[in-house]
């Protein structure tokens, strides 16, 4: 976790000649020269043990100087300026501060001591150790009698809380430390590290040499702005809390992986829903923030947060109960994470396990929307009056993401790819040749194109099929508007004859789905088509059509 730069401990924080008052009379002082008693914050009880002053702090005036410590990463000269600021505040009455940075670390004025010969900040390098050495015996029983007798059972909980916080950071800083080190010794070849297989290796993870691929994808979650567009999606959301929150009785006491957990919003439903550990995985920064969302909501007993990519990180669990994961990207495969998702399917998940979701299908349905089309495909035709033509009509070869109204899709749509969660299986994500056949539901001028949409469903049990699932959610064109939107897939009318249709009208043809050749977060969309029905005289049916969109 880093702290805010205005809150930093710098070089400017060092005071310079004659900066204090009286500064003469102190500078030069050891502690020695000091009272060996710490004065409470009240300035009534003196100790001769810095854990004494440290518990009667935290119980008797409500400064935990540990947590504040650690809260606001403070050095040295920002605990002195935090100790003088407490001391100031007590002697106004305030006899439980809430100390926050901005009203203490800014400027000197906290740097004089507001206690003569207080011997407390000459101690400030010792708080930590003082409170991490106590947590340590505590937990392993090796305190003494008397000293075990002298501690509160609430604070023997709150030290045995503070080892195991201790423990996971360790975990946590040593991993991200082996991690940066092995990176170091990486050629500029990228040359594959024996940690990092191929995607026909044994480990199913993405292959190195998309490694920079990787690199951005994981680096654009670092931004808040995607994380609060995804929360605000209160169809998405709620989906997820819904079904969690309805089937407390799956989470309670349950091993939970959230696989890309983002902000954690996922991992504090299934904390907050009884589940005995939740680990939350996720590669880009923004898992600093969610282990400070985390404490921040007391929940660090129950979830525990590591930044890596689930197929390189050492979870602490051998097996979890529950996967849960909002991997769903544009065209629903769009990143490629369901990849990881499967891998941490079949490498943890327990044989009765479940996966949250646990169904997803992807459904395909016609297009046409004479204005939408004019702007999108013939805005190069004239341009303010001028003929633009000859730029390239990026519409037609990428697929565009878009709302689209219901009244612009003259078909009901057809499923060409279902996804069941507890088993399919990464080879399952490409697809080659799957037929469908749409009916036109209207009469339609001139057919745009297609549009390819997917839906949801969380079921409470691995037996239950898609239709028995009580939650779940549609990214249809009929359906409230998600951040997902729908993908659209424009004909491009240079290479194919236009298609009119009259209501009750079919379009039969085949569509392949895969990974793009060159970045395999990418995605490439084939489609053949033909007006007329399958079964109908060939001398009805259109001659084919043919075309590939890509998604980058």
């Amino acid at each position: 976790m880093s702290a805010p730069d205005d809150h930093s401990e710098s070089s400017d924080d060092v005071l310079e000649p004659n900066t204090l008052e009286d500064e003469d009379e102190w500078k030069d002082v050891e502690p020695e020269d000091f009272a060996s008693s710490y004065v409470s914050f009240g300035g009534k009880t003196k100790f001769s043990k810095l854990e004494d002053f440290l518990r009667d702090a935290k119980y008797n005036h409500g400064v935990d100087l540990v947590n504040l410590r650690d809260r606001h990463e403070l050095e040295t000269y920002g605990m002195i300026k935090l100790i003088n600021y407490v001391r100031e505040q007590v002697s106004q009455g305030l006899f439980r501060p809430d100390a926050s940075p901005e009203d203490f670390l800014e400027g000197d004025r906290y740097m004089k001591p507001f206690m003569e010969d207080d011997a407390l900040l000459y101690s400030v390098d010792e708080i930590f150790d003082v409170a991490t050495e106590q947590a340590h015996r505590v937990a392993n029983g090796s305190a003494s009698e008397s000293s075990k007798e002298a501690l509160p059972p609430e604070e023997v909980q709150d030290l045995l809380k503070q080892n195991k916080q201790l423990r996971e950071q360790v975990l946590y800083y040593r991993q991200a430390y082996q991690e940066a080190y092995l990176k170091t010794l990486e050629p500029e070849s990228n040359v594959n590290h024996p940690s990092q297989q191929s995607a026909s290796g044994a480990n199913g993870a993405i292959p190195v040499k998309d490694k920079d691929h990787d690199s951005h994808y994981f680096t654009s979650y670092d931004h808040f702005e995607i994380h609060e567009t995804m929360l605000k999606d209160s169809v998405r959301t709620d989906a997820y809390r819904d079904f969690i929150y309805e089937n407390k009785n799956l989470f309670a006491g349950k091993v939970v992986l959230d696989v890309g957990c983002g902000t954690g919003i996922l991992s504090l439903f299934c904390a907050k829903a009884g589940a005995a550990k939740v680990i939350a995985v996720d590669n880009s920064s923004i898992i600093d923030k969610a282990r400070e969302i985390v404490f921040a909501n007391g929940l660090g007993d129950t979830i525990q947060c590591l930044r890596g990519k689930i197929e390189e990180v050492t979870l602490p669990v051998k097996t979890v109960d529950i996967i849960v994961s909002e991997w769903m990207g544009y065209c629903l495969l769009y990143e490629a994470m369901l990849d990881s998702v499967i891998w941490a399917r079949d490498r943890y998940l327990v044989p009765d396990g479940l996966m949250v979701p646990s169904h997803a299908t992807l459904r395909l349905s016609l297009f046409a929307d004479e204005n939408y089309f004019r702007e999108k495909a013939s805005f190069w035709n004239s341009v303010y009056g001028f003929d633009m033509s000859c730029m390239p009509m990026k519409s037609s070869d990428d697929i565009v993401i878009a709302t689209i109204r219901s009244k612009s899709v003259p078909s009901d749509a057809e499923t060409f790819l279902e996804l069941p969660l507890h088993t399919i299986q990464r080879d399952d994500l490409t697809i080659n040749g799957v037929k469908f056949n749409l009916s036109a539901n209207r009469d339609i001028d001139l057919l745009h194109g297609f549009v390819i949409y997917f839906d949801i469903a969380f079921a409470a049990s691995r037996k239950h099929v898609i239709e028995n699932a009580k939650v779940g959610f549609t990214t249809s064109p009929s359906g409230r508007e998600t951040h997902w939107q729908q993908a659209l897939a424009l004909i491009d009318f240079s290479k194919n004859k236009p298609a009119l249709l009259k209501s009750d009208e079919q379009i039969h043809g085949t569509i392949a789905l895969r990974k793009g050749v060159d970045n395999p977060r990418e995605l490439e969309i084939s489609m053949t088509w033909q007006v007329g029905s399958s079964t109908s005289d060939s001398k009805a049916v259109s001659s084919t059509a043919r075309q590939t969109w890509l998604m980058h």
